[in-house]
């Protein structure tokens, strides 16, 4: 009879010892991230809105945040000498350039001599070229964007891709990439009306085209010296007004008034902000309709700058949920960094929080997901989200003590 006690005694011991193994070796639950943050930050105060013309159509973009506005409704309009902006972009491209370079050297033939003579009899923008002149890309690029030479928008453009019309159907892939969905190109100048774009599409355009340095150092010239036309000067008659650097004017009796401008200076705080922009279709001739848009383009910086500001949706520190567990309270997710970007008054951002997959245990401030900040049409601002605490692992009593499935 003891004999058989013993015997199911060590049998339940056995079992109670398998048991206990298995729930010690069991996989347990991994630690749960529940982030509470709110879904949106609004920048307080009056919304801006840019004081754009009432005439043709506008917008503006501010570098690294998003769009401050745009006029509603726009279609596609003939752009002028705005082309060039293209032409320009895809020339640098093909032949990259850094700033103090000169780049390859192209000799002026007589054909080249001959498009110049009839294009300046019929009174279009041009640079003056002769035969066998040597003149390298980098001036070829000022006599593009400076004095607007249609001449030279030609003779990149079959450098370039061998003819206008292969440079033509370049420039129209481009705009696909970069997002220029109202934009078609007809030729590499602008002088026919055929190409045209809206004042969104070519401040994108604009954007891509400041961040070639060669590019921002030509658009930023008041005049140039070059081989045979001598001194020639920008029609960007605004540069350094409201902050401008650039970046080209156009206008034909077709498209009006026309200026695609960047503009950059220190806000409040001390930080550094950049606004691109577009203002298109404004009434006058080839001097007073450049002029208004360049006047509207500096009254809408004029009312914007002081509405920037530095913004910090989400602080350094700030809580963003919990990491909760099945063995323990768990600990408080924090912002690791915060997240900054310059905006204004009504800007709506957009907050939202991912998780990592993550085990015990986990010391303070280890990473557990991602805090993202964003703006429709604009940039995104990412941060970690980190523990506040240590969080250790289950312990064995509790191990034992949880049927953890």
């Amino acid at each position: 009879m003891v004999r058989r006690w013993l015997v199911g005694a060590a049998a339940g011991l056995i079992v109670l010892g398998g048991v206990g193994t298995v729930q010690l070796l069991r996989p347990v639950p991994p630690p749960k991230v529940i982030f509470s943050l709110a879904s949106t930050y609004r920048v307080p105060g009056p919304s801006l809105t840019p004081p754009f013309p009432v005439t043709g159509q506008a917008a503006l973009y501010l570098e690294g945040t998003g769009w401050i506005g745009r006029t509603p409704g726009q279609t596609p309009v003939p752009i002028a000498s705005v082309t060039k902006l293209m032409t320009a972009l895809l020339v640098v491209e093909s032949h990259p350039l850094q700033p103090g370079q000169e780049g390859p050297s192209l000799t002026i033939t007589a054909q080249d001599q001959s498009v110049y003579r009839q294009e300046a009899a019929a009174g279009d923008s041009v640079l003056p070229v002769v035969a066998g002149e040597s003149i390298s890309e980098l001036q070829l690029l000022e006599g593009l964007l400076l004095p607007s030479g249609d001449n030279v928008a030609r003779l990149l453009a079959q450098w370039v891709s061998g003819s206008e019309a292969n440079f033509v159907a370049a420039m129209n892939r481009q705009a696909r990439l970069l997002g220029m969905k109202q934009t078609v190109y007809a030729d590499a100048s602008g002088l026919d009306p055929g190409s045209v774009s809206t004042a969104a599409d070519l401040t994108r355009l604009a954007i891509r085209v400041m961040s070639e340095p060669v590019l921002v150092a030509v658009v930023a010239m008041s005049q140039a010296d070059l081989p045979v036309a001598g001194v020639v000067h920008n029609y960007d008659f605004v540069l350094g007004q409201q902050g401008v650097i650039g970046i080209k004017t156009g206008w034909t009796a077709q498209s009006g008034g026309c200026f695609v401008f960047a503009a950059k200076r220190q806000i409040a705080g001390g930080a550094s902000a950049e606004l691109v922009g577009a203002v298109l279709g404004e009434p006058g001739n080839a001097y007073s309709g450049i002029v208004a848009a360049e006047h509207d383009s500096v009254a809408v910086l004029a009312a914007t700058w002081p509405k920037l500001e530095p913004v910090v949706p989400i602080a350094k520190g700030q809580r963003l949920g919990n990491l909760r567990t099945s063995w323990s309270p768990g600990t408080t997710i924090l912002a690791g960094t915060a997240l900054r970007l310059v905006g204004w008054p009504g800007l709506e951002i957009r907050l939202s929080a991912s998780s990592l997959r993550i085990r015990a245990p986990l010391r303070s401030g280890s990473v557990v997901g991602r805090v993202l900040a964003s703006i429709v049409g604009g940039r995104d601002s990412a941060g970690p989200a980190v523990t506040e605490g240590y969080l250790g692992g289950p312990t064995w009593e509790w191990r034992l003590g949880n049927a953890h499935f």
